[in-house]
């Protein structure tokens, strides 16, 4: 059978329309993405720059130790746990009865919008958690051990597992940007990564670092994980309910 050269022009016209289409969201993802990761690096900048400026007696702090790396890792973990952890309760509300509860102002749509954003907030933290540890010199760090997993000479396992949970995380949000050439199925397949990414970094959080023996912050990691529990079961029950009807 021979097909009309018209009907062989139009598809090929189609075929163009959708990669130039396909590249303009590419590049339009991407610039957003860079946007925001910018958005990080200079929201620190002003934090550092504002920490500096609070008065002789932090400057003075900072000068008299070698630990400033250490505390600003110390300090950008705990934001960048406090972030992922608005990105688990932001993409568990989601398709349930109670984000059609929390008003106009927390739809849907917006739920979406800041589930997308606080995971690449809380990355951007994360990433700035293990490279300020470069700079610690009782550490003696290379950038292979920070950003391999388990490279650690020390706390091997619960450092392991947080560069682990990292990784997974960076995955999860940067499958947001190419969702449309994964395909539905595999991004939801790669978004369960999520949950792992979560039990990791929580583990990390026990096993490593001194903060973990204060009593406000167990208490913190304690209620905030147990709300992320709950909302992950109030799912499966939504699940197990939609399946049986």
């Amino acid at each position: 059978m021979t097909i009309h050269p018209k009907s062989q022009s139009l598809s090929h016209l189609s075929l163009q329309n959708k990669l130039l289409n396909g590249s303009k969201f590419l590049v339009t993802e991407a610039l957003k993405a860079i946007g925001w990761l910018l958005v990080v690096i200079i929201g620190i900048g002003l934090g550092a720059f504002f920490l500096l400026s609070l008065g002789p007696q932090v400057t003075d702090l900072l000068a008299q130790t070698d630990k400033n790396a250490w505390y600003l890792s110390r300090a950008s973990g705990f934001i960048a746990y406090t972030l992922f952890w608005f990105t688990m309760v932001f993409g568990l509300l989601l398709g349930t009865r109670l984000s059609s509860q929390l008003g106009r102002y927390f739809t849907a749509s917006r739920l979406f919008e800041l589930h997308q954003f606080t995971s690449l907030v809380a990355i951007g933290f994360a990433g700035f958690h293990a490279l300020i540890l470069l700079a610690d010199g009782y550490l003696n760090l290379s950038i292979g051990q920070v950003l391999t997993p388990f490279g650690f000479e020390t706390d091997t396992v619960g450092v392991g597992l947080g560069q682990l949970g990292f990784w997974l995380l960076f995955i999860c949000a940067m499958s947001f940007y190419v969702k449309s050439y994964l395909g539905q199925s595999v991004w939801r397949l790669l978004h369960f990564l999520t949950f792992m990414a979560y039990m990791l970094i929580s583990i990390h959080l026990f096993v490593v670092g001194s903060d973990n023996q204060a009593l406000p912050l167990l208490v913190f990691y304690a209620l905030s994980q147990s709300l992320v529990f709950v909302l992950i079961g109030y799912r499966l029950w939504l699940l197990n309910l939609r399946q049986s009807a």
